[in-house]
């Protein structure tokens, strides 16, 4: 996921089952006989630790998954299931915002009430602080790509201005200007990245905690060993917030883990499950009926290809014809997903299927064609932690059918994440995943295609594709609202796959996750594509 990054886990995302969900059973349940309150929840999180703990910083699945239980933001998606968890309510402020007739401006009445777990209140002036600090430039926030339309942001960006003059607060109002109209605006506002922090938080922060106005706050982080999680005593908002804390050993290992889950020796892991677990969890316990669930996502599974070390787009195609998209599925174990060649997933309104690359097996004789006897050598990063490594095999075999001989290089999650942020590292391909930040194809197609969006770090157009007609033409979709809208994100995505093929997309990946049999209150946050962990409590 997260987003969620988000820039997910290729282990995460590549489980569950595409043929459950479709016979309706993507759905949640939520548990609510014999809830107690208080107690500790043990959570593992396997393979990795979190990228950050400073929600302006982190941007992938495990620490957004956290940061879901921490935070406070001007709107927020609710701890419920199914539709009712996409539904964007006002958190923070009083009411969703007041918007002027062009669309440009926004403001927001701030509730009072809201503290931090040191005791310091929540204001207007809180949320100001929270964008100027993201814009910064010294924290080289991936949270910029989506605060650039804020009238006065590159000023900040470009260490002309300190705070970006179109964020202002009247008493208790905040205001939020554009250059331009936006309609998914207050969805983002939504990201983990506006997490409300006091004022005066560092930049960068120092120390192992940070704190929060949430139900939860982040109350110690042993890199690679522990995060320790506690309930905000000056929580005043109806969230859920069941158990006394939270503890988290980190960088645990997948199949232990498993192990551990179903011995309720531990009740959760964040990062997910083995690919192999699938056949054996519906066995023994079924498939949403109290332990092992699987969930539909706004998610892709692809293999970036650097464009600038890969110019020529004959032999972008070629590695899309010669890709065994379900022998890569197969990795990941049973009901993975379903097979992509785009990168809008199916799941997301704009979606226009488009047949462009072959999705039952490989079409090598076309590969070979476009590679007209050309002999290259090619890296490939990914993460270390299955199924990607079974993934990479195939792949290699694939590529080395045409003339391409690649070298896998395997990274814990969080490096994986901060060596292919930076556009100097010298990948060729990245295997890798996406869940949506939020359910608009904005955030897939410009967030992660965009060259306007290529940053110096945390940068998320691994394809580093940067292609003037088609940035056009991305802002102009932006700008739309309605069917227009996703009508060109649709053409968009049809067009940039058939002509520019930055990516080979490989499958739209469902979620599986276990819980113990001490875990009551299971809702699965559909928004963020993970269990909530504000809502859960203990039998």
């Amino acid at each position: 996921m997260s987003s969620r990054r988000i820039l997910v886990s290729v282990a995460m995302l590549a489980t569950g089952s595409a043929l459950l969900v479709a016979a309706g059973c993507g759905g949640s349940s939520k548990q609510s006989s014999g809830v107690k309150e208080g107690g500790t929840l043990r959570l593992n999180m396997s393979t990795s630790d979190v990228q950050s703990i400073d929600p302006a910083v982190d941007y992938e699945f495990l620490g957004w998954a956290i940061e879901y239980a921490t935070c406070l933001k001007l709107v927020n998606y609710p701890d419920k299931p199914g539709k009712e968890g996409n539904v964007l309510v006002p958190e923070a402020a009083e009411s969703m915002p007041t918007v002027s007739e062009d669309g440009k401006s926004y403001t927001f009445s701030i509730r009072s009430g809201f503290k931090f777990n040191t005791g310091e209140e929540v204001t207007a002036q809180t949320f100001v602080d929270v964008i100027n600090r993201n814009l910064n430039p010294k924290l080289i926030s991936p949270s910029v790509a989506f605060l650039k339309d804020v009238v006065g942001a590159d000023a900040v960006v470009n260490k002309k201005a300190k705070t970006a003059s179109g964020v202002t607060v009247s008493g208790n109002d905040l205001t939020i200007r554009l250059t331009k109209d936006a309609p998914d605006f207050v969805a983002r506002l939504a990201m983990n990245f506006f997490c409300a922090i006091p004022k005066g938080t560092p930049v960068p922060l120092k120390g192992d905690t940070v704190p929060s106005a949430g139900p939860y706050y982040i109350a110690s982080h042993t890199p690679n060993r522990t995060i320790v999680v506690t309930r905000n005593p000056n929580y005043a908002g109806s969230r859920p917030n069941h158990v006394d804390q939270m503890v988290v050993t980190v960088d645990t290992d997948l199949n232990q883990s498993l192990l551990q889950v179903q011995a309720d020796q531990a009740d959760y892991d964040v990062f997910g499950l083995p690919q192999t677990a699938a056949a054996r969890l519906t066995k023994q316990y079924g498939v949403n009926k109290g332990r092992f669930f699987v969930h539909a996502a706004n998610a892709v599974n692809y293999l970036a290809i650097n464009t600038r070390r890969v110019p020529d787009v004959s032999i972008r195609k070629a590695i899309n014809f010669a890709i065994d998209r379900p022998a890569i599925i197969r990795q990941a174990g049973l009901y993975a997903g379903l097979a992509t060649d785009q990168v809008l997933p199916p799941t997301l309104r704009g979606y226009q299927k488009a047949n462009l690359y072959p999705l039952n097996g490989p079409n090598l004789a076309r590969a070979r064609a476009l590679m007209h006897g050309r002999q290259l050598k090619m890296t490939l990063y990914l993460p270390n932690a299955q199924p990607s490594p079974g993934q990479a095999q195939v792949i290699v075999a694939n590529l080395k059918a045409i003339g391409i001989d690649v070298t896998p290089k395997e990274l814990s999650f969080s490096p994986l994440l901060a060596a292919t942020g930076d556009p100097n590292e010298p990948y060729d391909l990245v295997l890798i995943g996406w869940i949506a930040d939020y359910p608009d194809p904005v955030d897939f197609i410009n967030i992660l295609l965009d060259g306007n969006n290529i940053a110096p770090q945390n940068n998320n157009n691994l394809a580093l594709m940067n292609v003037p007609a088609f940035n056009e033409r991305m802002a102009a979709a932006e700008r739309l609202t309605g069917d227009a809208r996703y009508s060109a994100f649709g053409k968009l995505d049809v067009d940039i796959m058939r002509d520019e093929a930055p990516w080979a997309s490989l499958y739209n990946p469902t979620v599986r996750e276990f819980i113990s049999k001490s875990v009551g209150c299971y809702v699965y946050q559909q928004a963020f594509g993970a269990m909530s962990l504000a809502a859960a409590c203990l039998k």
